[in-house]
This record gives structure tokens, sequence and C-alpha cells, in this order.
């Protein structure tokens, strides 16, 4: 699916793709990070099924957003507000995976009465929460220590990880499955889903400084208070995930008011690519 593209207030570049029913009710996907809306093309046979039109926009400096340097993550609101009036969309639901979770939230805190409902798949949670980065791999847990503590080594990693990825994409995708856990890797060694990752890579790795401000963010605070985010939400983990914590989805289920934690013990991230249509039901259905 080729990108859209909008120019913002600020000159830049915003860019989105959609999947799914293109007269379908409204679901905005929110990515991961590093990650695009690329990603979203997993969703789009279940999104068909459901009768739901995803609109997945690229952050700024991933897929073919502008960068927006200095950015926070209730920034992303307004993008998101200029989004959604071009595309004259009073409500939405939203499903967020990964990183892309705090940027769900921040939306979802500032606006509740237009999100209907919040998914959130996979979450990561505030980082300076007691023991919610115990049990991350050690490739994850040195990603989030230096984002906490040492925050200048961001940017070299990212442009270390752009310049591998996008010399030899092949290698730098076997890599990346081999920082999965095994409950994972059998889901994206699929030829459907290799393809998709394979062909996301390059929208991932654009710009080195926007990977590591987004690293920033997740590790600084964000900018309101979970106790903020009033709307409907439900959040799945997997209990043998090493990259998002089970500690971190049960923080955001203890602090968001309205949280509802749907737990699978033996389900890592991907194992959800086979509950797309279970998960669009129930953003579908009333909260």
């Amino acid at each position: 699916m080729t990108a859209r593209t909008l120019d913002v207030a600020d000159g830049r570049v915003l860019a989105w793709r959609e999947f799914g029913d293109p007269g379908g009710w409204p679901l905005v996907a929110v990515h991961g990070s590093p990650d695009s809306s690329a990603v979203w093309a997993l969703l789009d046979d279940a999104a068909r099924r459901a009768g739901a039109r995803v609109i997945a926009p690229d952050r700024p400096g991933f897929g073919s957003s502008s960068p927006k340097s200095e950015r926070s993550i209730l920034d992303w609101v307004d993008d998101l507000d200029e989004l959604t009036e071009h595309l004259e969309l009073p409500s939405f639901r939203l499903l967020a995976i990964s990183g892309g979770s705090p940027y769900a939230l921040a939306v979802a805190a500032t606006h509740p009465g237009r999100v209907a409902h919040l998914g959130l798949l996979s979450v990561i949670s505030p980082l300076d929460a007691p023991g919610v980065t115990k049990g991350t791999n050690p490739q994850i847990r040195f990603t989030l220590l230096a984002a906490r503590r040492a925050p200048f080594l961001l940017e070299p990693m990212g442009r270390l990880m752009a310049k591998l990825t996008l010399r030899d994409p092949d290698t730098a995708a076997e890599r990346l499955i081999g920082m999965r856990p095994p409950a994972d890797r059998e889901i994206i060694r699929r030829p459907e889903v290799m393809a998709v990752l394979r062909e996301n890579l390059p929208n991932q790795f654009k710009d080195p400084q926007s990977i590591a401000l987004e690293m920033r963010n997740a590790a600084r605070p964000w900018g309101f208070d979970l106790q903020e985010v009033t709307v409907a939400t439900t959040i799945w983990q997997g209990g043998l995930d090493d990259v998002h914590t089970p500690a971190m989805s049960r923080h955001l289920a203890d602090h968001i008011p309205n949280a509802h934690l749907v737990y699978e013990p033996d389900y890592a991230t991907f194992n959800f690519v086979d509950d797309f249509d279970t998960i669009l039901e129930i953003l579908a259905g009333d909260p």
C-alpha cells in the first residue's frame, strides 16, 4: 500500500497508509519504534473481514513522514489532530503496538471524547516504574539502560542500526528475528509475515536521530498521568515476551482506570497475529 501524504501546519509532511475496508469503521493504528505504518499490512485481511478502515500514520522520521527535532510524546497528538481533521473523523478507535503505546495513550488522555476504545498490544510502560524492565532480553535491556542513563549513546546506536539494515536487509532481518523470543520466530518465518517485515525494514531506519528521539521519549516522563486515560482500554500481553515484559502491561492495567488485561501465557508478540479477528471484534464492540 502506497503512503499518502499531508502537509501539516509547521511545513512537515505527515504520511499514512490505509488498510482494510475503505468504507468501514475507523481504526487509527499506531506503529512501534523503530517501525512504520507499513507493518500494519499484517492487519489488512482481518480488517477487511471486520469491516474496519485502518488509518496508520507514520510518526516523524519514520516511513514517509518528515523528521521533527526535539518532539515530545504529546506533540504527536497535534499531528493526529491534523490527520483526523483532514480525514473528517470526529471519533475513532485506537490500536497501538509496542513503542507506539505512549503516543496512543497521550491521544486517549487528551481526547477522551473522541477515542471510542483504546487497544494496546505488547506494550511498554513508563520505564521508571519498579520492576518493569526485569526479564527483558540482553539487547533490549542495554537499549533501555542507555535510554535512561546514557542517552548520548542512542544516536550512534541508531546510525549503526540504520547502516547495517540498509546495507544488508536480509542479514538485518535475521538479526532482528534472533532478538525475538522463540514463540515469535515461528510466526515471523511465515512467508506472508516475513514479506511484510522485510518490506518494512527500510521505512524503520531512515532517520537515526528519530530512532534516538523515540528511545529518549520512552525513557523520559511522558507528559501525562496514566490516571488521565479514562477511555475503555484493552491490553493484550504475552507471557513469553522478553521485549515487552508482562510487568509493563500489568503496570498499565493497574494505573489506567478503565483497563482490562488479556494475558496469554504462551504468547510473545507476533502470536497475536492469529488473534487479529478477535482483537478487532473487541475494539469494534461497545466498551
